[in-house]
């Protein structure tokens, strides 16, 4: 039995969290990598075995203690718990396929996670191409990882395959809460939101929340009005009545589903673009985001409403370890990330690439300021049930689109190195397009995007939409840094 000091309330993100994975609002994400050398079941289960012994927040779930529905008391009926034990069959599989590609991340991203049961939020798939080449995923829920700690993971599991004896046995209880008591921290780790004070918000956030809870709807719209009228614009703020955010007449409903395309950018390739970056002060993050928005207007939208010009919402990933020093910087597990939004009007008429400094400044803005971290510190005064419940069956309210640039990663080790990375994860009910960023240590740069299956029954005179927003994609991000004149990629003559 799991001993007091290893159990823990959830804190206020995590719930947020258990709401999203109990009520299957969200399925996974996933960082699925290639390693220079192949691994074995002997191998893992003890790489696995070693690395638990170092680090028990991966063997943790959260338990419900009475059975009150989680709206009704806003996830505060969980507890955290160390697990009383882990088997490798249970969170590993070896699967033979063709090869990893879309088909095969579309498979994957259905998985989903139970909480209140014995087994981890994590799992491994390891793929064996025809090839011979092997592919490693490790899927997890966000209620314990973000996209770096996954990242971490692999970093830390190929640390262990490369300290591993090569001819050791097959571990099939990788962990015992009795057997490996002694290797338990004295207390269980706490959650990421109360080891910073990142997640505070200002005085001013929660009486407006009081405000907005308790007032008439007239004052409500008051208060609201005089947020935006204090609120700086930009020469980029657009007006909303008349350029609003991009939607579709589709109604949102809970569903995981979501389509997945793979870009892949060369070295050489990411150097040109990062040159081009560096003159013009931005990041690769404000040129990707950029250049996707603005090929998303001349096809997407065109196919969507092509009578109607759009301003687009997007969410950009930040990591709040970048504040602090060391020993936070180090607490490379846990959710530690926030989204920033960015409202860009209709990029027909603008100049790319100073829409490009735009957005670097507002996404800067707001590294700078924290809003956004200290938004989240809001979910500890809302119902995240009833929130979520909220937004089915509304038309609109999904951001455009969400981009998560992970970086540059480094190599753990010199025998088990990451070869080709890929970063996933799930449209649910908050976004239209993803676009998950990842460059390996010898520079080649791999995106995903994801978006909803929807979009593949839009046509742009009378061929399928989607299509053509890849090919124009990679133009657009291929080209866009020459000093010639972009190209205009191949599009289908209207009838």
């Amino acid at each position: 039995m799991v001993q007091d000091q290893h159990i823990r309330k959830p804190g206020f993100n995590e719930r947020y969290y258990i709401c999203r994975c109990t009520e299957g609002y969200s399925s996974n994400f996933s960082i699925t990598a290639k390693y220079s050398k192949p691994i074995t079941k002997e191998l893992l289960s003890n790489a696995l075995h070693s690395l638990i012994k170092k680090n028990s927040w991966l063997i943790q779930n959260f338990f419900k203690i009475d059975n009150e529905c989680g709206s009704v008391t806003n996830g505060k009926n969980y507890e955290v718990r160390i697990l009383e034990s882990v088997q490798f069959s249970d969170v590993v599989e070896f699967q033979e396929i063709d090869s990893f590609n879309e088909e095969i991340a579309s498979e994957v991203n259905r998985r989903t996670f139970a909480m209140n049961t014995n087994l981890p939020l994590w799992r491994i798939i390891v793929f064996q191409q025809k090839s011979d080449e092997q592919l490693v995923c490790v899927y997890v829920d966000h209620s314990h990882y973000d996209g770096l700690a996954a990242v971490q993971f692999h970093k830390d599991l190929t640390r262990e395959l490369s300290s591993t004896a090569k001819d050791v046995q097959f571990i099939e209880d990788i962990f015992q809460y009795t057997r490996d008591f002694d290797y338990l921290p004295k207390t269980i780790i706490q959650e990421a939101e109360t080891v910073t004070d990142l997640f505070i918000p200002s005085y001013f956030q929660i009486i407006r929340h009081y405000l907005e809870k308790y007032l008439p709807s007239f004052l409500v719209k008051l208060t609201n009005w005089i947020t935006r009228f204090v609120t700086p614009k930009s020469k980029s703020t657009p007006n909303l009545g008349i350029q609003p955010v991009f939607h579709t007449q589709k109604p949102t409903e809970k569903n995981l589903e979501s389509k997945f395309k793979f870009l892949t950018f060369n070295p050489e390739q990411v150097a040109e673009i990062t040159k081009f970056c560096r003159s013009q002060g931005i990041t690769l993050t404000s040129y990707f985001d950029v250049l996707f928005l603005k090929t998303l207007q001349e096809t997407v939208f065109q196919a969507v409403d092509p009578n109607k010009q759009f301003s687009t919402s997007s969410l950009v990933a930040i990591n709040g370890r970048r504040y602090y020093s060391e020993d936070i910087k180090n607490f490379r597990y846990g959710t530690m990330v926030c989204g920033d939004e960015i409202i860009l009007p209709c990029l027909a008429k603008q100049n790319i690439t100073s829409s490009m400094v735009s957005f670097h400044k507002q996404m800067m803005d707001n590294i700078r300021s924290k809003a956004s971290f200290k938004a989240i510190g809001m979910y500890n005064y809302r119902n995240n049930w009833e929130y979520f419940k909220s937004r089915l069956g509304k038309i609109g309210g999904r951001f455009s689109l969400t981009i998560s640039n992970l970086g540059k990663i480094e190599n753990s080790n010199t025998e088990y190195q990451l070869e080709k990375v890929y970063f996933l994860s799930n449209t649910g009910v908050v976004y239209n397009f993803i676009l998950n960023m990842v460059t390996t240590p010898n520079n080649e740069l791999t995106v995903v995007v994801g978006y909803l299956p929807e979009f593949d029954e839009y046509k742009l005179y009378d061929s399928k939409v989607m299509p053509i927003f890849f090919d124009q994609l990679e133009a657009n991000l291929l080209q866009y840094w020459k000093p010639q004149k972009l190209p205009n990629c191949r599009l289908p003559l209207r009838r």
